[in-house]
């Protein structure tokens, strides 16, 4: 008896995630078309439905009894909250710092539900780093200057954080995910259900198949495909990795050659237009920077990143000995019968975009299209509709939207009370005294907060937290609004691929049997050339499409490509043979000296970099030539 009580419990519990998956999937679809309540009530139902599908979805994962019984209560309360804001919203807005009683333990609950939610998501660091930040107005007027700051009371700090409904967890990030992330993480997840995904590895397969490092150059085509659609990075690589993993190392890469290959071409999609792992819309939701000038100005830099990871597979492979020979390529026929899947969606977003129309209207008919194209592909075909892949596809959408939507309310807590204490300003001059004024310091130092704080969590979050106080320190300094906007943006991705957590690289490490930490280094490796991109950018906004003096452009672009070339045969150690230990030094000389050229637009730092390389180039040769003469 005991249990078949127990398989009913489950098989509810799984039915309720269902049910709040296709609800919150349907309520967000509706409302995209015909807007169904006010602005505060809908931001409520989002996080209604994300906390207590967050929780509801733990609950059906939890191995112990009790801590299923623990997440239950968990999602009871989470409904309670969201009804008792629901039914009492108007008079919590006029009564905003004068709460009742029962008000301040409505706040008290709900900060602890979010917190506890992110954490379920995506782990301690996040949750940790607000509990810090939001103790910090009790404590700011016993700390030294210049940290200090003016105490709050407990009730105020509840009101503008918990229950206020004007800042904290309903601040300006929330609605981001309401009106920006949540259609197009869900068309991500019935994008994969409608076998969206089977295109970008026949179209790597055979754009890259005979290329050398054949399989290493499908992975690093194949995920900057997928990456343009998927919404999650984590994602990305368990789609093109489960594929391309056991290719590359049957071709003879090593394991954790072929985990860190995977690793830092899924986390290039993050930046590839015109999805971005939906940092685009993120983008657009909290700067106002329209969404078409994003992915255009991404677009560039997204091309010098695949660049970096291409050159340093094919060098791997050369250096490896991999023959291409037998890679096979898949017919046309397969190519183009996968087409319609993939191309009919990326039209329709790249069209209604075109037109003007918003975020949520452009994903709704992303997500129709996919699925009209996907049934009459499959009433072509003469096969069976499966209706319960497509509820699987929103259910699987649903659940990763809800961990956003959570993630965005705590770092709401973060960023009210950065604001309300003055620690945002306090922090942006903090950068300007500790890089004494000067620009590439300060640029330095903002990389370095982004990628230690994006390690325990979304990059998405790094980049809400850190532009609060580093962007408006960058701009102080010169850099435009937008380009210190895309760079902090950047850095906030590469943590994803830097020890000691490297969330990618760990994953890839599990499908690929390698070392984790031997694959977290050798992804940072290849993808230390993406990281210079983020400074050339700055200093060359051409990349950015800004206007520049031609003869400076020039000199920055071809300065660009070529120093991360440099950099790539420098870390390799190969171009047409082994590199010696001096040829390796020389080829990182002339990367600096290319890289000088680039940001300070110097044609003498342009021709002491080609006299260095031309010299390398020039003893590969003869050694290839000797080698060749030996083997005759």
């Amino acid at each position: 008896m005991a249990r078949v009580l127990g398989v009913n419990i489950v098989g509810t519990v799984r039915l309720g995630v269902v049910v709040l998956g296709l609800g919150m999937a349907l309520y967000h679809m509706i409302s995209s078309q015909a807007p169904l309540q006010d602005v505060t009530p809908y931001l409520n139902t989002h996080l209604g439905f994300a906390l207590s599908l967050v929780f509801l979805s733990h609950c059906h994962e939890s191995v112990s009894r009790l801590g299923c019984i623990c997440t239950f209560i968990l999602t009871l309360l989470a409904l309670s909250c969201f009804l008792y804001i629901q039914f009492n919203w108007r008079e919590l807005v006029q009564r905003a710092y004068f709460n009742t009683p029962l008000d301040l333990l409505v706040g008290i609950v709900l900060i602890a539900l979010v917190l506890e939610a992110t954490r379920r998501e995506f782990d301690w660091s996040l949750p940790v780093l607000s509990l810090i930040v939001m103790l910090y107005p009790v404590v700011g007027h016993a700390l030294p200057e210049p940290f200090r700051c003016s105490s709050m009371d407990f009730a105020q700090t509840v009101a503008n954080l918990g229950i206020g409904l004007q800042n904290g967890i309903f601040g300006v990030v929330l609605p981001t995910s309401a009106n920006y992330l949540f259609l197009f993480v869900l068309f991500s997840g019935v994008f994969q259900s409608c076998g969206g995904t089977e295109f970008f590895m026949l179209l790597a397969k055979r754009v890259a198949g005979r290329v050398q490092g054949g399989p290493g150059i499908i992975a690093v085509v194949s995920s900057s495909l997928a990456g343009s659609i998927i919404g999650s990075a984590a994602a990305n690589v368990v789609i093109t990795g489960s594929f391309t993993i056991p290719l590359m190392k049957k071709a003879g890469y090593r394991p954790a050659q072929a985990a860190a290959i995977e690793a830092a071409a899924s986390n290039g999609g993050q930046i590839t237009p015109p999805v971005m792992g939906i940092m685009a819309f993120g983008m657009a939701g909290i700067t106002g920077i329209p969404y078409l000038n994003i992915i255009a100005m991404a677009l560039i830099p997204a091309l010098l990143y695949f660049w970096a990871t291409g050159l340093y597979v094919y060098l791997c492979a050369g250096k490896l000995g991999i023959d291409n020979s037998a890679q096979g390529q898949d017919g046309m026929k397969s190519l183009l019968a996968a087409l319609p899947a993939f191309i009919t969606p990326f039209m329709v977003i790249l069209a209604l975009f075109i037109m003007g129309y918003s975020v949520m209207f452009v994903a709704f008919w992303a997500i129709v299209s996919s699925i009209t194209v996907s049934l009459v592909q499959t009433w072509l075909r003469g096969k069976k509709i499966r209706i319960a892949a497509y509820a699987e596809g929103f259910v699987k959408g649903a659940k990763a939207g809800a961990g956003i939507a959570a993630s965005t309310a705590c770092v709401g807590l973060i960023l009210a009370t950065v604001t309300m204490s003055g620690l945002g300003v306090k922090l942006a001059s903090g950068i300007q005294d500790w890089s004494g004024g000067f620009l590439f310091p300060a640029l330095l130092i903002i990389a370095v907060i982004c990628i230690v704080m994006g390690c325990g969590g979304p990059s998405l979050t790094t980049y809400f937290i850190v532009s609060m106080f580093a962007v408006p320190a960058a701009v102080k300094m010169g850099v435009p609004f937008e380009s210190a906007h895309f760079f902090t943006m950047y850095f906030g991705v590469f943590a994803f691929l830097t020890p000691p957590v490297a969330v990618l690289a760990l994953i890839a490490a599990k499908l690929a049997g390698a070392p984790y930490l031997a694959s977290s280094i050798e992804a940072t490796k290849a993808a230390v050339g993406g990281m210079l991109v983020p400074f050339m950018f700055v200093y060359c906004p051409v990349f950015l499409l800004r206007p520049m003096e031609p003869w400076a452009a020039v000199i920055g672009i071809v300065s660009c490509i070529v120093c991360l070339w440099a950099l790539e045969v420098a870390f390799v150690g190969y171009l047409s043979t082994n590199l010696a230990s001096w040829e390796r030094i020389s080829a990182f000389g002339g990367a600096i000296a290319f890289f000088a050229a680039g940001v300070l637009s110097s044609f003498l730092c342009f021709l002491v970099g080609a006299v260095i390389l031309a010299a390398v180039f020039g003893g590969q040769q003869r050694k290839k030539r000797t080698c060749s003469n030996k083997a005759v």
